[in-house]
Order: structure tokens, then sequence, then C-alpha cells
């Protein structure tokens, strides 16, 4: 079967309004149509970069720390972040929802391996969205998923970045949201979607729904 080739559009100088405006929402149904649960047009402003995101990853101890190129502290401090973001106008910010909660909130299911698929899903939404962006000219478009991407490309395996080689997967790994130091559950609260901490003793019957959010910055 041939695979379907993209289509590029010329790059401008100014993107028009109505343009610009006609583009985010194809987005955000492209998104729709990709399994996210919902998606939507924010400012990129509402993007809130708190040091102490960075300081969590490291306090508990998140598993990925220091075993991943795109985890603290091997990617960019928040600093640059923060001064990169603001350079945006728009993103959107995408979810999936994982009802019930089980995959994401109970450790059986984490060990088996039910985490993953859904932390594959996410990022890969993000990408395509990502790359329609830039094919429509918004050639800095910028996507970051849920998760570190150890736990769906590298997985078990040492991160070949850190130990001196090159990653097998550049045009798929990324640093999450996480570890950009986005306040994820704020910009969560704050579009009014629901969202709750999960941690390693909670009851997972307990959990009215999991989420996976990604964001891309796209102007």
């Amino acid at each position: 079967m041939t695979e379907t080739k993209g289509a590029t559009r010329k790059i401008q100088k100014e993107i028009p309004p109505d343009l610009l405006s006609q583009d985010l929402e194809c987005y955000c149904q492209s998104a729709l149509a990709e399994g996210a649960t919902k998606a939507k047009i924010i400012p990129a402003q509402w993007v809130n970069v708190d040091e102490r995101v960075r300081l969590k990853c490291f306090i508990p101890r998140c598993p990925n720390y220091g075993q991943c190129a795109s985890c603290p502290p091997y990617c960019p401090d928040p600093e640059l972040f923060r001064r990169s973001f603001c350079r945006y106008s728009w993103a959107i910010l995408l979810k999936k929802d994982i009802i019930p909660a089980d995959d994401l909130a109970d450790q059986d299911k984490i060990k088996q391996g039910a985490y993953i698929k859904h932390v594959q899903e996410i990022a890969e939404i993000v990408a395509k969205i990502e790359t329609m962006a830039f094919a429509d000219g918004y050639y800095l478009a910028l996507g970051l998923a849920s998760g570190g991407c150890k736990d769906f490309l590298c997985r078990d395996n040492l991160c070949q970045v850190i130990d001196g080689g090159r990653c097998p997967y550049p045009l798929k790994a990324r640093p999450s949201m996480e570890a950009a130091s986005i306040d994820v559950f704020g910009l969560v609260a704050s579009v009014g979607w629901e969202g709750y901490p999960i941690y390693a003793t909670i009851d997972p019957k307990l959990v009215p729904l999991a989420i996976l959010v990604g964001l891309i910055f796209v102007y």
C-alpha cells in the first residue's frame, strides 16, 4: 500500500488572522479525529513555567530522572523554556481521557505495560498536529506530550544519547510538558477540564478518570 504524502504551504512573513483562526480550528478537529477526547485553542500566555514542576521530577525521584535525554537534568532548564514559550501567541491544548482510570492508576496494570500504550498514543497525536502546523508554514511549531519518551520508545534500554550515541527516534523523542516545567494541572484546571492527582497507593476505583495531556505551540 502506497503511503499518502503530505502537502506544504508557502511560508508567509505574517499570517492573516482569518487564516490563523481557520488553521487553529483545523488542528483541534484533527486532534479529535486522531483520538483526543478534547482539544482547545488557548493563548500561549496561559502556559505557566514553574520551577517547582521540575523539582517534582527529583523529589520524589521520577524513574526517568537522569535516564533520558528528554528528561531532567538533561533537557533545557526552566528559564530557557520560559523565554521560548513567551514568544508564541497561540497553542493547542489537548487531552485523552482514560476511563476507567485503572491503566494509569492501578500499579499492577502499569507494571504490565497498560500505561505505555496511552502515553504513546498521546505522543503520536501531538507529533501529527505539530507536523500539520509545520507543513502549513508554522515552522516554529513545537509539540510536547505526557510522560517520558523513554517509556514508549527505548523502554528498558539505555537512552543512547546520554550514553554518547545518537537517538534512534529523533522525530519522536521529545520532553514531556512536565519536563518542560509546565504546570499541567494548573493549565487543565484553567480551561475547566477535570484532573485528579494519581499516586502509588491510590484506590483506582476512587478515581473518576485519568487524563494524559498534550500541547502544541503553533504561532
